[in-house]
């Protein structure tokens, strides 16, 4: 929960050494998630966000990487890094409010295309290695015949050809959107990379539910991208996406034992199987 009190004194000797006008001894609470491993930091110089990495985290994953993202990215698009110091990464809070509610269509289509038209970071989103590795970190008693064809099926395929290469956030949904005076803007980059803009668009569209059916025609607008020809890029990465968020679930489910995300995986499997005449080539 928000605000709950956490005992962690390495995090307290990082606050003390590096944000010296802070109590260290009380000026910090452990935000919502699933790792537990980032935390809001109260000062007199205003809020900030410490994150270490969780144990158990995928491969590739880098406080390094995520330092090098928020340095690189303008001002208001992502929170400005403090310091990156003994495992942990500092930076500035990003003032505003989570979205709520239904995305806006216009609005996220303007900041994702300004997103996608900055310099590279320098590492590449891999798809199938993910895939490959949720398999292995899945439960032995959750998977299925069905899983294993589907996986073999994709890594066969190889990965769609890029459309266009750009830096992707490749985790937007309504909780890292912030609405700040100025706009809009993004938290939680550990998962940024680059790769095509048909994987992040179709990652966006399969996890979140629009205001309007804007999004994809106001995108390929300001991109200046023919729509028929953005929809068949988005399609080509549709099965690599399914996959990938049931297996998600389905490691999520190994690595917490909540049934919430054995749920969350039974749903996502039903989706694949309905939708699966469409996009199965």
């Amino acid at each position: 929960m928000l605000f709950l009190k956490p005992t962690n004194t390495l995090l307290e000797s990082v606050i003390a050494r590096y944000l010296p006008v802070a109590d260290a001894t009380g000026c910090f609470s452990a935000l919502e998630g699933l790792s537990g491993t980032s935390f809001c930091v109260k000062t007199e110089q205003g809020r900030f966000n410490a994150r270490k990495l969780p144990e158990q985290r995928l491969p590739g994953l880098s406080l390094h990487r995520y330092h090098k993202v928020l340095k690189q990215l303008p001002p208001g698009m992502a929170p400005r890094p403090y310091a990156l110091a003994e495992g942990w990464l500092l930076s500035h809070w990003l003032e505003g409010a989570p979205w709520s509610g239904p995305l806006p269509a216009t609005e996220l289509a303007r900041l994702l295309h300004l997103l996608h038209r900055q310099p590279l970071f320098g590492w590449r989103v891999r798809v199938a290695p993910l895939l490959s590795y949720y398999w292995q970190q899945s439960s032995p008693t959750r998977r299925t015949a069905y899983w294993l064809a589907t996986l073999k099926h994709l890594l066969a395929m190889k990965e769609p050809r890029p459309l266009r290469l750009a830096p992707l956030h490749m985790d937007v949904h309504a909780g890292n959107i912030i609405q700040q005076t100025q706009g809009l803007g993004l938290i939680d980059w550990e998962y940024a990379g680059d790769g095509d803009i048909g994987l992040e668009l179709a990652t966006v569209l399969d996890c979140n539910t629009f205001a309007d059916e804007d999004f994809l025609p106001r995108y390929a607008h300001f991109a200046h991208l023919e729509l028929s020809e953005l929809y068949r890029q988005i399609a080509r990465w549709q099965p690599w996406v399914k996959l990938l968020v049931a297996s998600w679930y389905e490691c999520r489910w190994q690595q917490t034992n909540q049934p919430q995300f054995a749920a969350l995986a039974d749903k996502a499997w039903q989706e694949m199987r309905y939708q699966e005449k469409i996009w199965v080539r």
